[in-house]
């Protein structure tokens, strides 16, 4: 029986050998491998429509990976700048420190006897109004970046899903014609073994016995060319849509790794924005602003304190220009920290984990710019006949 079960195995290894089961699953945060181009079949990029889409694809990923590398590192610059001022106010002392606290200390108390003062109109607590005041100069438009975002993810996520219906469709495509082309391969051996042991039995006949198996000869050699022809035609077929699938499944993932890029962007982006804005949604800081700014509102109608405030504010950031810090007004929205060490602290923290994650932001993006130059680079050196060509898009994209 050891025998027999192990002859069964390597039948079904050969028979179905072919067969592959292709299912994945996909991660939001990582891109699918791409064969490089070296290592497609021989022939792939012969094609100009197959060449051109695929460095189009590549320079669109490419530029687009570009264009999030600058937007993200302006950020990490300005939030650069800021931690290098916060550094030079805790390093200054005497009469300077105790100047820039006073002014301060000035300005809270001038802002709480304007909170008190239109107590029953307050709606959001402390943290929340420091914190839309920290960034009200940037939050209308914020607000509707953020819509924008959250409506691209949506449509985003929907392409995503279609794609992966797509690719399910084309790996099970592919896996019936592979069990096509196998159980042509199988069958074509039957028939030919067939036909040999029908030949035999008709030699048999006729030398052993005299008969006369002419008729025999020729229907058996009729009947397995008939056969054998019809399961070459449904081995050529099934080959031949094997690779016309094989080229659209290659073709969906580059456009897959393209849409999930932005996918993933646009994650990051939403990601940052609701971090630094401490939302859910974009209609939670909707909200919020709506209640700032009916609590601005009523607190403009306190004139006298509000001259009072701006006069700090303007002698808080003439005291900090003249000690060289580069964005002295944006400390008149956070004199907190200038009061309480403690608070400069959460400051410089919450400061360095925007950095860290604009950081990772720029990594990856750099990452995927290098990558789609090596693809491109990887084409020219597979195929230096179409080295030129291969320029000459590049150069057109480039200018256009």
């Amino acid at each position: 029986m050891g025998f027999f079960s192990k002859l069964k195995e390597i039948w079904k290894k050969w028979f179905f050998g072919d067969l592959e089961d292709e299912d994945e699953e996909w991660d939001e945060n990582s891109l699918e491998d791409e064969k490089p181009a070296g290592e497609r079949k021989a022939g792939y990029f012969n094609d100009a429509d197959t060449r051109t889409v695929y460095v189009l694809e590549t320079l669109q990923q490419m530029s687009e990976a570009a264009g999030k590398v600058e937007q993200y590192q302006s950020e990490y610059d300005a939030v650069t700048a800021l931690l290098n001022d916060m550094e030079q106010i805790e390093n200054l002392v005497g009469d300077v420190h105790d100047s820039i606290t006073t002014q301060a200390q000035r300005i809270e108390k001038l802002e709480k006897e304007r909170r008190r003062a239109f107590e029953d109109g307050l709606i959001l607590d402390d943290y929340r109004m420091d914190l839309l005041k920290r960034y009200e100069d940037g939050i209308p438009a914020a607000i509707e970046k953020m819509k924008e975002a959250e409506k691209y993810r949506r449509l985003v996520k929907m392409d995503l899903r279609k794609m992966e219906a797509e690719k399910a469709s084309c790996r099970y495509q592919m896996r019936e014609a592979m069990i096509t082309l196998s159980n042509s391969r199988g069958v074509a051996v039957i028939c030919a073994v067939a036909v040999i042991c029908a030949i035999i039995l008709l030699a048999i006949l006729q030398y052993a016995f005299g008969m006369d198996v002419s008729w025999g000869y020729m229907m058996t050699g009729g009947a397995g060319a008939i056969a054998l022809t019809v399961m070459f035609v449904k081995y050529q077929d099934a080959a031949k849509e094997i690779k016309k699938l094989q080229k659209a499944r290659d073709k969906i993932t580059v456009l897959h790794n393209t849409v999930k890029i932005r996918y993933v962007n646009n994650t990051n982006l939403l990601s940052y924005m609701y971090t630094k804005y401490d939302v859910n949604s974009s209609k939670d800081l909707e909200a919020d602003w709506a209640d700032y700014i009916d609590v601005m509102n009523a607190r403009i109608k306190d004139e006298k304190l509000r001259q009072d405030l701006e006069y700090y504010y303007d002698k808080l950031t003439e005291t900090l220009r003249k000690c060289g810090i580069q964005d002295p007004e944006i400390w008149t929205r956070q004199v907190r920290a200038l009061v309480d060490p403690r608070e400069m602290v959460e400051v410089r923290h919450a400061l360095i984990g925007r950095r860290g994650k604009l950081r990772e932001h720029l990594e990856y993006n750099k990452q995927i710019t290098g990558r789609a130059q090596d693809k491109i680079k990887d084409l020219v050196m597979a195929y230096p006949q179409y080295a030129d060509e291969i320029e000459g898009i590049v150069s057109r994209y480039d200018a256009g």
